[in-house]
Protein backbone atom coordinates (compact mmCIF):
# COMPACT_ATOMS: atom_id res chain seq x y z
CA UNK A 1 0.00 0.00 0.00
CA UNK A 2 1.56 3.06 -1.13
CA UNK A 3 -0.64 5.43 1.49
CA UNK A 4 -0.31 3.92 5.14
CA UNK A 5 -1.88 6.42 6.71
CA UNK A 6 -5.67 4.95 6.65
CA UNK A 7 -4.64 1.37 5.63
CA UNK A 8 -5.02 -0.06 9.21
CA UNK A 9 -8.01 -2.61 8.19
CA UNK A 10 -5.84 -4.49 5.97
CA UNK A 11 -3.35 -5.89 7.90
CA UNK A 12 -5.02 -8.37 9.91
CA UNK A 13 -6.58 -10.04 6.69
CA UNK A 14 -3.99 -9.64 4.52
CA UNK A 15 -1.38 -10.28 6.31
CA UNK A 16 -2.25 -13.10 8.51
CA UNK A 17 -1.70 -16.25 6.85
CA UNK A 18 2.41 -15.19 6.36
CA UNK A 19 2.44 -14.62 9.64
CA UNK A 20 1.28 -18.02 10.62
CA UNK A 21 3.32 -19.54 8.38
CA UNK A 22 6.44 -17.98 9.67
CA UNK A 23 6.05 -18.44 13.48
CA UNK A 24 8.90 -20.20 15.10
CA UNK A 25 8.32 -24.61 15.37
CA UNK A 26 5.67 -25.44 18.54
CA UNK A 27 3.85 -21.28 18.88
CA UNK A 28 0.39 -22.01 18.23
CA UNK A 29 -1.37 -20.09 14.95
CA UNK A 30 -3.12 -17.44 17.81
CA UNK A 31 0.02 -15.71 18.63
CA UNK A 32 -0.22 -14.39 14.99
CA UNK A 33 -3.79 -12.62 16.23
CA UNK A 34 -4.31 -9.11 15.12
CA UNK A 35 -5.15 -6.21 17.54
CA UNK A 36 -8.36 -5.31 16.79
CA UNK A 37 -8.69 -1.72 18.68
CA UNK A 38 -7.01 1.60 18.23
CA UNK A 39 -6.58 5.16 17.03
CA UNK A 40 -6.67 6.70 13.41
CA UNK A 41 -5.50 10.29 12.66
CA UNK A 42 -5.81 12.02 9.34
CA UNK A 43 -4.45 16.00 8.99
CA UNK A 44 -7.17 17.95 7.25
CA UNK A 45 -5.22 18.62 4.30
CA UNK A 46 -2.34 17.63 2.81
CA UNK A 47 -3.40 13.83 2.88
CA UNK A 48 -0.54 12.91 6.14
CA UNK A 49 -2.03 10.21 8.72
CA UNK A 50 -1.16 8.02 11.35
CA UNK A 51 -3.50 5.22 12.62
CA UNK A 52 -2.09 2.96 16.06
CA UNK A 53 -3.58 -0.54 17.43
CA UNK A 54 -3.71 -0.14 21.50
CA UNK A 55 -4.47 -2.84 23.86
CA UNK A 56 -4.28 -4.16 27.44
CA UNK A 57 0.08 -4.49 27.57
CA UNK A 58 -0.42 -2.16 30.54
CA UNK A 59 -1.79 -5.08 32.77
CA UNK A 60 0.31 -7.63 31.48
CA UNK A 61 3.82 -7.58 33.63
CA UNK A 62 6.74 -6.51 31.53
CA UNK A 63 9.04 -9.73 32.10
CA UNK A 64 5.61 -11.93 30.71
CA UNK A 65 5.51 -9.81 27.69
CA UNK A 66 6.07 -11.15 24.38
CA UNK A 67 5.28 -9.41 21.43
CA UNK A 68 3.30 -12.19 19.61
CA UNK A 69 2.94 -10.94 16.48
CA UNK A 70 6.47 -9.75 15.65
CA UNK A 71 7.18 -13.65 16.04
CA UNK A 72 5.97 -14.34 12.91
CA UNK A 73 6.20 -10.58 11.02
CA UNK A 74 10.24 -10.24 11.88
CA UNK A 75 11.35 -13.13 14.55
CA UNK A 76 11.29 -14.47 18.40
CA UNK A 77 14.31 -12.99 19.26
CA UNK A 78 13.24 -9.60 17.52
CA UNK A 79 9.94 -9.57 19.11
CA UNK A 80 11.33 -10.30 22.58
CA UNK A 81 13.49 -7.41 22.58
CA UNK A 82 10.48 -4.79 21.41
CA UNK A 83 8.42 -6.31 23.75
CA UNK A 84 10.75 -6.77 27.10
CA UNK A 85 13.58 -5.97 26.79
CA UNK A 86 14.13 -2.37 25.33
CA UNK A 87 10.41 -1.39 27.16
CA UNK A 88 11.88 0.45 29.92
CA UNK A 89 14.59 2.83 27.89
CA UNK A 90 11.26 3.03 25.99
CA UNK A 91 9.50 4.00 29.16
CA UNK A 92 12.05 6.46 30.24
CA UNK A 93 12.14 8.41 27.16
CA UNK A 94 8.35 8.75 26.04
CA UNK A 95 6.49 7.94 29.13
CA UNK A 96 3.91 5.12 29.92
CA UNK A 97 1.01 5.53 27.25
CA UNK A 98 3.78 5.21 24.41
CA UNK A 99 5.60 2.45 26.39
CA UNK A 100 2.07 0.28 27.03
CA UNK A 101 -0.29 0.60 24.84
CA UNK A 102 1.06 1.63 21.96
CA UNK A 103 1.96 -2.01 20.12
CA UNK A 104 1.72 -1.45 16.14
CA UNK A 105 1.06 1.24 13.75
CA UNK A 106 1.78 3.25 10.47
CA UNK A 107 2.31 6.11 9.64
CA UNK A 108 2.44 8.31 6.13
CA UNK A 109 3.81 11.70 5.06
CA UNK A 110 1.99 12.36 2.17
CA UNK A 111 2.78 11.65 -0.52
CA UNK A 112 5.57 9.51 -0.18
CA UNK A 113 7.30 8.43 2.82
CA UNK A 114 5.91 6.15 5.21
CA UNK A 115 6.76 4.46 8.60
CA UNK A 116 5.58 0.97 10.41
CA UNK A 117 7.19 1.40 13.77
CA UNK A 118 7.56 -2.23 15.48
CA UNK A 119 7.84 -3.63 11.80
CA UNK A 120 10.88 -1.26 11.98
CA UNK A 121 10.65 -0.25 8.45
CA UNK A 122 10.79 3.53 6.71
CA UNK A 123 9.68 3.22 3.15
CA UNK A 124 10.15 6.38 0.26
CA UNK A 125 7.67 5.47 -2.25
CA UNK A 126 8.46 6.84 -5.95
CA UNK A 127 6.33 6.65 -8.81
CA UNK A 128 7.77 5.43 -12.18
CA UNK A 129 5.20 5.58 -14.23
CA UNK A 130 1.69 5.16 -14.65
CA UNK A 131 1.19 1.52 -13.41
CA UNK A 132 4.86 1.48 -11.46
CA UNK A 133 6.32 1.87 -8.53
CA UNK A 134 9.54 1.53 -6.71
CA UNK A 135 10.07 1.46 -3.26
CA UNK A 136 13.19 2.06 -0.86
CA UNK A 137 12.83 0.16 2.13
CA UNK A 138 15.17 0.88 5.21
CA UNK A 139 15.12 -1.11 8.15
CA UNK A 140 15.77 1.05 11.22
CA UNK A 141 17.30 -0.92 14.52
CA UNK A 142 17.50 1.00 17.93
CA UNK A 143 22.03 0.78 17.86
CA UNK A 144 22.15 -1.08 21.38
CA UNK A 145 20.48 -3.95 19.80
CA UNK A 146 22.21 -7.48 20.34
CA UNK A 147 23.10 -8.55 16.91
CA UNK A 148 20.75 -11.49 16.19
CA UNK A 149 18.25 -9.03 16.47
CA UNK A 150 19.63 -6.77 14.14
CA UNK A 151 19.68 -9.61 11.74
CA UNK A 152 16.13 -10.71 12.58
CA UNK A 153 14.73 -7.30 12.06
CA UNK A 154 16.99 -7.03 8.21
CA UNK A 155 15.84 -10.62 7.36
CA UNK A 156 12.07 -9.96 8.29
CA UNK A 157 12.02 -6.35 6.60
CA UNK A 158 13.45 -7.75 3.47
CA UNK A 159 11.09 -10.43 3.37
CA UNK A 160 7.76 -8.37 3.24
CA UNK A 161 8.52 -8.26 -0.35
CA UNK A 162 9.37 -11.51 -1.25
CA UNK A 163 7.59 -14.71 -2.86
CA UNK A 164 7.22 -16.20 0.18
CA UNK A 165 7.03 -13.34 2.47
CA UNK A 166 4.30 -10.62 3.20
CA UNK A 167 3.07 -9.35 -0.07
Amino acid sequence: AEQFCSDMYHAPVSHVSPTIAALPDGVPAEFAKWPDTGMQFRATTGGHGTGFFSGPEKFIPVEEREDRLLLGLIGPQAGKYYARESREACRERLGDARADRINGAHMTIFPSLSFLPGVQTLRAWHPRGPNEIEVWAVTVVDKDAPPEVKEEYRLGVMRTFSVGGML
